[in-house]
């Protein structure tokens, strides 16, 4: 499943009300795979940030959708979520950090 797919689907249980925890679950899971895996992107993943606002939108759904119900699910989803941010954030900083220096070794 592609990201963009995955974060539709994550908005769309948040916003259920029928939602379950296995459901959760199992979305934490995608995305618990999914940070595992952006290390191995050639490229940056998110150069313009249109992930990460998306993300952080979705976060702010989570922790009010768990203030609401206080399912622990909820909050397990909002930390997977958190993880993959943190991982395509990292892996994108590291390649400007590298191409920063290897345009410095050419001068």
């Amino acid at each position: 499943m592609k990201l963009p797919a995955l974060l539709d689907e994550i908005a769309r249980s948040v916003e259920s009300n029928d939602s379950t925890a296995n459901e959760h679950v199992l979305l934490g899971q995608k995305l618990s795979d999914l940070a595992d895996m952006v290390g191995w992107a050639d490229g940056p993943i998110d150069p313009h940030q249109r992930i990460a606002v998306r993300i952080e939108a979705l976060m702010d759904l989570l922790r009010a959708r768990f203030e609401e119900t206080k399912e622990p699910s909820v909050a397990a989803l909002h930390d997977a979520l958190a993880e993959l941010h943190g991982a395509i954030d990292r892996h994108d900083r590291d390649l400007a950090v590298k191409r920063d220096a290897d345009e410095d070794d050419e001068s």
